[in-house]
């Protein structure tokens, strides 16, 4: 085998090594749970947050009337 090939094979053998190390489960990521309850936290918060929107909104319609009803009073007198 001439030297450029064995250069060459060698060098496709470390890319393939490096891509293959690169491509690996990260810690964490596995099979274990120790980032589902980040997650189930997270999710949990999202759902609050949207919960604590959805009463706010309703909130600010109801002062909204509430504004206009007395804005309105005094232009009847």
């Amino acid at each position: 085998m001439s030297r450029f090939n064995k250069v060459v094979l060698i060098s496709l053998l470390l890319l393939c090594t490096g891509m293959m190390a690169g491509c690996t489960k990260k810690p964490g990521t596995g099979t274990g749970t120790s980032g589902a309850p980040k997650l189930d936290e997270a999710q949990a918060a999202a759902e609050s947050a949207e919960h604590k929107l959805g009463e706010l909104r309703q909130e600010r319609i109801k002062l909204e009337k509430e504004l206009e009803a007395k804005q309105a009073e005094p232009q009847k007198k």
